[in-house]
């Protein structure tokens, strides 16, 4: 097996933001590895992502868990300061 989920949390945003750098921005970015909550979807969107995938946290949180996600992320951002996605 491989690794999956929070193991790669660290890791995958360190590449995320990398390839933003090395592309300008350029090419969407799909952020994985490690999204367990809103936070860490809003980590992976300032690093660089266009987009943010659930994937292992999914499978163990079931469908409600998007919607946690979504109102933590919403959170997060106003937290943060940010207004849109696009701002982050």
């Amino acid at each position: 097996g491989g690794l999956s989920g929070r193991p790669l949390k660290e890791m995958s945003t360190k590449v995320i933001g990398d390839f933003y750098k090395l592309t300008n921005g350029e090419i969407p970015i799909v952020g994985v590895g490690g999204v367990s909550s809103g936070e860490d979807a809003l980590e992976k969107i300032k690093a660089g992502a266009s987009v943010v995938q659930l994937y292992t946290a999914l499978a163990y949180g079931g469908p409600g868990f998007v919607t946690k996600v979504k109102r933590e992320l919403a959170a997060a951002m106003q937290t943060s300061g940010y207004s849109s996605v696009q701002e982050a």
